[in-house]
């Protein structure tokens, strides 16, 4: 799959056996994705790292806007003089996002849109209501992020867009890609993964735990 990382991030939200988006993964799924932006363009070298007063803050090298016009969007955003914290950068824009990539990745094929007609209109959710054209993609995406987990793997040994995956959803409440009782018995190699994302893009996973308890007791976190 050669899809951007937000798209991924998008993507593994999908339960290919219930063959839906749950409710429950779409909840967050922005801030998610945003994460998973802004990790790509630590990566891809557009967006550099400072030293703020408590964690690590980011600002945009001017070296040229990624091709990818979602990056592109969330690489504008950045301060290319003054560092900005990284939860700025995730929680005012995280209900935005999956509107942009959902677009991406129905221009790719990759899903199709629903028809949102009538009294069907006044649903939050109905325009995640979407099918996933190729679902053995999302399966093999799935397995992509467990595998080096369930075997063992030195998160060290995982290029940063995998760790990025891996870590985010160890944060996250996807029981379809680590099943509780994997959570349980990996617990250990879990945590490791999410450090070793800490040290190559320190703050990042705190801001994306941030923006969620933030909005978690009143219900929030729904994308647009």
């Amino acid at each position: 799959m050669t899809s951007t990382l937000p798209q991924r991030m998008y993507l593994l939200m999908y339960n290919v056996e219930k063959e839906k988006f749950e409710t429950r993964n779409l909840q967050f799924r922005g801030q998610k994705v945003r994460a998973a932006a802004l990790a790509q363009l630590v990566g891809g070298g557009f967006v550099g790292l400072r030293e703020g007063k408590r964690q690590s803050e980011a600002v945009r090298n001017v070296s040229g806007a990624p091709e990818d016009s979602f990056l592109a969007e969330v690489w504008r955003g950045i301060p290319s003089e003054e560092p900005k914290s990284w939860l700025d950068l995730l929680h005012p824009h995280a209900h935005t996002a999956e509107s942009s990539v959902r677009e991406q990745l129905a221009e790719a094929g990759m899903i199709t849109l629903p028809s949102v007609k009538g009294l069907k209109r006044l649903s939050p959710l109905a325009q995640h209501e979407v099918r996933v054209n190729l679902p053995d993609d999302v399966l093999a995406l799935r397995t992509k992020v467990r595998e080096p987990v369930l075997r063992g793997a030195k998160p060290e040994s995982l290029p940063l867009d995998d760790l990025a995956m891996t870590a985010i959803a160890g944060e996250s409440d996807l029981h379809h890609v680590f099943s509780r009782e994997e959570r349980r018995e990996h617990k250990t190699a879990l945590k490791e993964y999410g450090q070793c994302f800490d040290e190559r893009i320190p703050g990042l996973r705190h801001a994306l735990r941030t923006s969620v308890q933030v909005l978690r007791p009143s219900g929030g976190g729904w994308g647009e």
